[in-house]
């Protein structure tokens, strides 16, 4: 019998002889929240979705992250409304992914946020470059979070502000 090996079958027979890691054995979503700058901490708690699909998107990624503050950057290209200039919901959708990740952070795996309010006031038009987010805790409760973000680019001038509280459900186990 003769078999006739392929570049295809030579790189599928090594790949049966690989001692990295599976995917099915590591993190289902390793890949993307690294990219998105989420501490390995927080990896078991997101197992689920990832960051979703919407932080992908938006090309969100966390630069800070500590349940006294939360930083994340998003660019202005790819995000904005018709007259090319950051979309005002993208900002919103910045705003919520910060402070509910927040609330989850405050939580530590025993609850589950829920935004129940967001208000977002904009202030100026981003028109270019990147928004960096900066998410600080006006309440930490045993129920409920609130958060406040900033939005600004990147002369450092205030884009927007914005509140969210959270509701937090306690898991199931």
């Amino acid at each position: 019998m003769v078999v006739s090996l392929t570049p295809e079958s030579l790189v599928a027979m090594n790949d049966n002889f690989t001692t990295q890691p599976t995917q099915s054995s590591a993190h289902p979503f390793a890949d993307q929240l690294s990219r998105h700058g989420i501490p390995e901490t927080m990896w078991p708690y997101l197992t689920q979705n990832g960051v979703g699909e919407l932080v992908e998107k938006l090309q969100i990624v966390f630069t800070e992250f500590s349940t006294q503050r939360l930083c994340a950057t998003m660019p202005v290209a790819g995000n904005t409304q018709v007259y090319g200039i950051l979309h005002g919901g993208a900002s919103a959708a910045l705003a919520e992914t910060l402070g509910s990740m927040a609330a989850a952070l405050h939580g530590a795996g025993t609850s589950q946020p829920v935004g129940v309010d967001l208000n977002i006031t904009h202030h100026k038009a981003g028109r270019s470059g990147m928004v960096t987010a900066q998410c600080t805790p006006i309440h930490l409760g045993a129920r409920s979070t609130s958060h406040e973000i900033i939005i600004s680019n990147d002369a450092g001038q205030r884009l927007a502000t914005a509140r969210i509280t959270n509701m937090l459900l306690p898991l199931e186990r």
